[in-house]
């Protein structure tokens, strides 16, 4: 992936959501959970420093370091080169983010919206990776394109 939330641990430690266990000072120091974060933004940047995606949520639960339940998401994914285009922006009122995987999934409501088309669905799975989405149920899509253009 050419992109990774390095930045989400310092982000927790930084905002004091985590509690650490000190209990052994040979052994490495093992962070918990005590609070979601509220109302966040995470960006992330390709090799090149130019900026891959912004995962926002009003709240987020950090499971583990690849793992982040959030409720609200916005993530704005872009185009990776120095022109930052926004490619893409998915809202959702819930989704589960694999952050080492750059996988993000939800098994509710979807809307993805792009220069091209609008698609609404449920049980949907983002491959940031593949730059793929996958809506598994309810799909609606609008073109705001000619078929002919979207094709090429």
């Amino acid at each position: 992936m050419p992109s990774r939330l390095r930045l989400l641990p310092a982000l927790l430690g930084a905002a004091g959501l985590l509690a650490a266990d000190a209990r052994a000072e040979d052994r490495p120091t093992a962070f918990t959970v005590n609070a979601p974060i509220v109302n966040f933004r995470v960006p992330t940047f390709t090799r090149q420093n130019h900026r891959s995606w912004l995962l926002c949520g009003s709240e987020g639960r950090y499971v583990d370091q690849n793992h982040l339940d959030i409720t609200n998401l916005n993530l704005s994914v872009f185009s990776g080169d120095a022109t930052e285009r926004v490619e893409s922006v998915f809202l959702s009122p819930s989704a589960t983010a694999f952050i080492n995987d750059g996988l993000i999934q939800g098994p509710g409501g979807l809307r993805l919206i792009t220069d091209d088309f609008e698609a609404t669905g449920e049980d949907w799975r983002y491959d940031h990776r593949q730059k793929k989405v996958s809506i598994r149920k309810n799909v609606r899509v609008v073109f705001h394109t000619g078929i002919k253009q979207f094709l090429r």
